[in-house]
């Protein structure tokens, strides 16, 4: 989109300017993908909502700002070119170090005011970059607007490209060095572009042996500093402690560490005396600590391995000897070693993370007793639910090993976090694998008020209630000093069952919660409450179901695949009672979901100063600023079509983690799919005329119907190809994103095209408003979905190409 009056765009075209789009647009979106990434670590979420965001505000600043100081464009693109390459690949490295160093921090969200305003810090320093590489794009395509065909299909191969090369680029240069990666592709664009102006520029080639340098000897100070409350650094604090070895791939970091807090034994019985085993640690993301725990020889009945007989999970093995287990995320193998101690015949152990795997077979091998080179265990590394999907066998007994960490579960740190594990759908697909008269077993952390256990309870009473069950005659519940334990049973509880419960839990000194028939006498025993909170509290849900629901502060209400955000709790409805009983701090109301709407804010004002005020200002000084009904209109139909496609982005997103197993698998396809599609559709457009309006009128409730359907009939797709192989589901994913893509890039350049025609003036501010709309429109839908789930999202998205369709009829 010109921006000014362009320069004359039969300018000489090099073949070097098109390569330097393409690393641009590479290096953009391997940065964008890397924050995600390094957020994951060094907080408790992706927040991939807030990091796209951040990239349309400097996109859109761009824009705004070009439009505004047009005089840049009039001094040649040899000057600007260069210089904005150059500030895009020097200020990701100075953003990832400022905001290495900025102490914002989830975890002092609750007690510490200082950090909105690290926040407000974080998301403009890490904006400026995009900023910068949204200049090189808009100052090429004013200059060489008669090329625009070439160079958007440059800038669409660069960003395509940068998404799946994120993936690999991971497991070899790790987290920082993916993102000094990205500095690099930057600044050889500014090398190419160099080579414009002259053979005899060398800064950039120094600046490029910098980072070449950097990438294979990476300072203290390049190290991915992450907050000090997450298990990795806390157990580091511990006297003896040392990290033995860090691994990255495209989806976590996996930590080896030696620590007297690396003891992982959780609910052990304290009828319990003797030393446990030795063990390492093992943390995911610098969190999820867990253990690697030493044995050698036969785990049968092993002496060293008597403390598996005094943990709450080693119930149904004990009583019900299982002979096939299913065991999901096993991480450092406990739970392996406990069905093996008890006699398993047959374990299969689903990991989602291949490093975790490598580890224990290879390096570890030796200190784990080769527990995964079993005859009688059989790994499979893949996401847990598409293995049930796939799988055509059947357990006696499948396993849900405690994994969440304990900071994280206390504070609400994963609130944001989907969890597709713990649905409702998830668990129907869990009893569906389990031979009839099998049990699943699920473990949290106790964390009174009762709220995460709740949860679970109320989840998989939605599920069985769907499977024709009556839930309370399925369940089984107790609890020790520290977690909370769920037993399922596909077919109803018997008599032998309970008593066998109440016999381990007397021998235990664990406190019972619920058995079919339980009596208030028989609970809160040895690890005593006030009152019998988890039992009065199990007991009316079950038998109150959604009244119980609607009482209580938190929010228990099921998780869905469409509302997976097992982890949030916080109600808007009770936030006074919340206040209250956190001392009158306001502060804990941002944890959770309610640390959006504060993001959201930010991202309103933020937007508002740098792409809407510039370019008020400048219209008021020029007597450009257009009037009437027109001019809402125009705005009106740019801004819902901002809305409209990130609704639909970050609804996609969502939906595809649980098909492709992971948030940044998700992140990477679909935004590539989006991109060659959608620009793919821009192109065909311009075959299309747009002198009347009659093409745009038709196409705009086509694509919400196409919407609407897609709504409806993707979730029943995507479920039933969820067993498919890794690449079939990759490629499906294509094609069913790319069916949507492909006409969703034609209202916005077909829109400018004839806004155009009307002047100038309504394409800048068509343009700043579509930015401004795509920055706020890609964190609404995260704010929606906490409250009424993505589907809902998907529908808003639709309905803004048919209020797109009224603004057309209002313009015409």
């Amino acid at each position: 989109m010109p921006l000014s009056d362009p320069p004359n765009s039969e300018l000489r075209t090099p073949n070097s300017l098109f390569l330097g789009i393409f690393l641009t647009s590479a290096a953009t979106l391997t940065l964008e993908l890397s924050i995600i990434r390094l957020l994951s670590v060094a907080q408790w979420h992706h927040f991939a909502f807030l990091v796209v965001s951040m990239a349309l505000l400097g996109y859109g600043a761009s824009g705004s700002f070009l439009s505004s100081f047009p005089s840049l464009l009039r001094r040649g693109p040899f000057g600007l070119l260069p210089r904005a390459g150059a500030l895009f690949s020097v200020s990701a490295l100075l953003a990832y170090i400022a905001g290495n160093w900025i102490p914002f921090d989830l975890a002092r969200v609750s007690f510490d005011r200082w950090q909105i305003l690290y926040l407000f810090l974080f998301y403009l320093v890490f904006s400026v970059p995009f900023f910068f590489s949204g200049l090189v794009i808009s100052s090429a395509l004013t200059h060489w607007n008669a090329m625009a065909g070439k160079l958007y299909f440059s800038d669409l191969a660069g960003a395509s490209l940068g998404c799946l090369l994120t993936l690999g680029i991971f497991g070899i240069l790790g987290g920082p060095g993916t993102l000094l990666f990205a500095c690099l592709l930057g600044g050889l664009a500014w090398a190419v572009w160099g080579r414009m102006k002259g053979p005899r520029v060398v800064f950039p080639w120094i600046w490029t042996g910098f980072l070449v340098l950097l990438l294979f000897w990476q300072p203290s100070w390049m190290e991915l500093r992450f907050s000090p409350y997450k298990s990795l650094r806390v157990a580091l604090r511990f006297p003896g402690a040392r990290l033995l070895e860090t691994h990255w791939n495209a989806f976590s970091r996996v930590d080896v560490l030696e620590s007297p807090a690396a003891r992982t034994a959780p609910g052990l019985s304290l009828e319990y005396l003797t030393a446990l085993p030795d063990q390492l640690g093992l943390a995911v993301d610098g969190d999820q600590l867990n253990a690697i725990t030493r044995f050698r020889g036969e785990p049968a009945g092993a002496g060293e391995l008597k403390f598996l007989d005094f943990l709450p999970s080693s119930f149904p093995y004990r009583n019900l000897r299982p002979r096939r287990v299913l065991i999901l995320e096993p991480r450092g193998g406990l739970e392996v070693l406990n069905a093996l101690y008890h006699g398993a015949g047959e374990v299969v152990a689903v990991e989602t993370n291949p490093l975790i795997v490598d580890l224990l077979k290879t390096r570890y091998r030796e200190f784990s007793g080769g527990i995964y080179d079993r005859p009688e265990v059989r790994v499979e590394v893949e996401d847990g639910r598409s293995y049930v999907r796939r799988s055509s066998a059947s357990f006696d007994f499948i396993v849900f090993p405690l994994a969440e960490s304990l900071g994280a579960s206390a504070t609400g740190f994963s609130g944001l976090r989907e969890d597709y594990r713990l649905t409702a759908e998830a668990f129907r697909g869990y009893l569906g694998t389990l031979q009839p008269g099998g049990f699943l077993s699920l473990h949290l952390y106790l964390l009174p008020p009762p709220r995460g256990e709740l949860r679970l309870v109320s989840t998989v009473r939605r599920a069985l209630e769907l499977e024709g069950k009556r839930p309370a005659d399925h369940l089984l519940a107790f609890r020790t000093w520290g977690t909370f334990s769920l037993l399922v049973k596909k077919d109803p509880v018997g008599p032998r069952e309970v008593e066998d419960l109440k016999d381990f839990c007397r021998q235990m000194r664990f406190d019972l919660v619920h058995y079919p028939g339980i009596s208030p006498g028989e609970v809160n025993r040895y690890n005593r409450f006030p009152r019998p909170i988890y039992f009065e509290s199990m007991r009316d849900l079950l038998r109150e179901g959604e009244r119980f629901y609607r009482r209580y502060p938190f929010d228990l209400s099921p998780a869905t695949d469409n509302r997976p955000f097992f982890h949030s709790f916080f109600r808007w409805k009770y936030w006074e009672e919340i206040y209250r009983l956190a001392g009158g701090k306001w502060q804990i109301l941002l944890e959770s979901g309610f640390l959006v709407p504060v993001v959201f804010f930010l991202a309103l004002v933020l937007s508002i100063l740098f792409i809407l005020l510039p370019l008020c200002f400048r219209g008021r000084g020029e007597g450009e600023n257009p009037g009437g009904r027109r001019r809402f209109a125009w705005l009106l139909y740019f801004t819902v079509l901002g809305l409209g496609f990130m609704f639909l982005e970050i609804s996609l997103i969502q939906k595809f983690i649980l098909f492709l197993g992971h948030p940044l698998y998700s992140v990477s396809m679909v935004i590539f799919s989006l991109l060659v599609s959608a620009g793919l559709g821009s192109r065909f457009s311009i075959r299309l005329d747009v002198r009347s309006s009659r093409r745009l009128k038709l196409l705009l409730p086509f694509l919400c119907i196409l919407l609407v359907g897609a709504a409806f009939f993707y979730p029943l797709i995507l479920s039933f190809f969820q067993g498919s192989p890794a690449f079939f589901r990759w490629l499906l994913t294509f094609v069913l994103i790319g069916a949507l893509g492909f006409f969703l890039g034609m209202p916005f350049p077909m829109g400018i095209r004839r806004a155009a025609l009307r002047g100038q003036v309504y394409v800048s501010w068509g343009w700043c408003a579509n930015g401004c709309a795509s920055v706020l429109g890609a964190i609404l839908p995260v704010l929606l979905a906490l409250t009424w789930g993505f589907q809902v999202v998907f529908f808003l998205s639709g309905l803004c190409y048919l209020v797109a369709l009224w603004a057309l009829w209002k313009e015409g």
